[in-house]
């Protein structure tokens, strides 16, 4: 297998028809969504003709922000089919679109549109957008991709032959870092091309309006976010933080922003000393910059990502991080320099550590913040990224017609 290097290519091509198809869209919040919403803005605003092909969701979480969603401009169209089926999988919820008469429906919408580039993302993911390779036209540019660092099990050992022919149908394949490609080559080994998640850099930034009733009684914050996964570590900031509160005499909160099915479970492990500081908003979307501006530090004591967005929220938002040392989050940050990285994800005691010691030293927190942010503009803004991507298009096409 061949890894190969980032484009950079001389010129955008000009007008296309792209659709994006994914299982995960608003209003399921998590990193895939956030990055197709991301492209396909980006990609619109850059006079491209985008639809997102996406299922629909059979529940609509309930959010604080209630029915407001990111803007998304008029030329990206939302074509809903099948229904987005919530299971659970590689230890968090996951979304697949059925029912098996997809397959149809896509071929019908690809042609009747006769879209240039068709681009799927987690293709991997059982539901349409595996089955989504035998439904694009010949004339199109296809790719994919793929978002997950996931072990390998039963499902792939027996179905991997499978999948790895539909996949192998498409013109090209995407890894979001290079902490994917380990788990993906035994099973997918195709030339993978390393394009990173991006950020709306102006909607996540340090300018973000903080949320006054977080920091009115002058204690510091500690910010968790993301959904309630077992694989995100709430458990560890929660035991961390009883260290942290009680080194501190209760000077400190945690404000912990997400939901899931295990809420509950995690709330009965809180003992009531600490139970008053800590804040549980719930699930935000438009508005996570506020939350990230009313916090001193951000945590995370995930124990598996490809990439980590909140790491890079956090990041464009000037905060400094505490992370798990893990290869997504390894490739995103630089300990020392952006925030600290802690091994093994689920030691409490090291990340109590690591939290007391950047909220003792303000002068740390802002060097690493502005270090963050300086990154997060200039390598993952996504026009940047947005870039990226059509050059990458307009080499695939290249190659296609070359082959033809």
């Amino acid at each position: 297998m061949r890894r190969v290097p980032s484009c950079a290519g001389p010129y955008p091509p000009a007008h296309v028809r792209i659709a994006i198809v994914t299982d995960y869209y608003y209003p399921m919040l998590g990193g895939i969504t956030e990055h197709v919403h991301g492209q396909a803005t980006t990609l619109a605003r850059r006079g491209h003709e985008v639809t997102i092909v996406t299922g629909r969701l059979l529940r609509t979480p309930p959010s604080i922000d209630g029915h407001e969603r990111p803007p998304t401009p008029a030329e990206v169209e939302i074509v809903r089919v099948g229904a987005a089926l919530p299971l659970y999988g590689n230890a968090s919820q996951t979304l697949h679109t059925v029912p098996a008469g997809l397959h149809w429906q896509l071929r019908h919408l690809f042609r009747k549109r006769r879209f240039d580039v068709i681009h799927l993302h987690a293709p991997y993911n059982p539901g349409f957008c595996l089955i989504a390779p035998l439904a694009i036209p010949d004339l199109a540019v296809s790719c994919a991709t793929y978002h997950s660092v996931f072990s390998p099990g039963p499902g792939l050992d027996t179905f991997g032959s499978l999948m790895r022919y539909w996949l192998s149908r498409l013109d090209g394949h995407i890894v979001v870092s290079e902490a994917c490609i380990g788990s993906l080559a035994p099973y997918f080994p195709f030339d993978y091309r390393v394009i990173p998640n991006g950020i709306d850099e102006r909607h996540f930034s340090p300018d973000a309006a903080p949320i006054d009733s977080l920091r009115e009684d002058g204690k510091q914050v500690i910010l968790f976010l993301g959904r309630f996964d077992p694989r995100n570590g709430l458990g560890t900031m929660l035991r961390a933080f009883e260290r942290v509160h009680a080194e501190h005499e209760g000077s400190v909160r945690l404000v912990v922003v997400g939901d899931g099915p295990l809420r509950n479970y995690y709330r009965r492990q809180i003992p009531d000393s600490v139970a008053a500081d800590i804040v549980w908003p719930g699930r935000v979307d438009w508005h996570r910059p506020s939350y990230y501006a009313s916090a001193d530090v951000h945590c995370t004591p995930c124990n598996r990502a490809s990439f980590g967005m909140v790491l890079l929220e956090a990041m464009s938002c000037g905060r400094p991080v505490v992370a798990s040392r893990i290869s997504g989050f390894q490739l995103l940050m630089e300990h020392g320099r952006h925030g600290l990285l802690v091994s093994p994800a689920d030691d409490a005691g090291r990340f109590a550590g690591a939290l007391l010691y950047l909220l003792d030293r303000p002068a740390e927190r802002a060097r690493m913040g502005r270090e963050g942010r300086r990154t997060a503009v200039a390598r993952y803004a996504w026009s940047r990224v947005a870039e990226t991507l059509e050059n990458y298009y307009l080499e695939l096409r290249e190659n296609k017609s070359t082959r033809r």
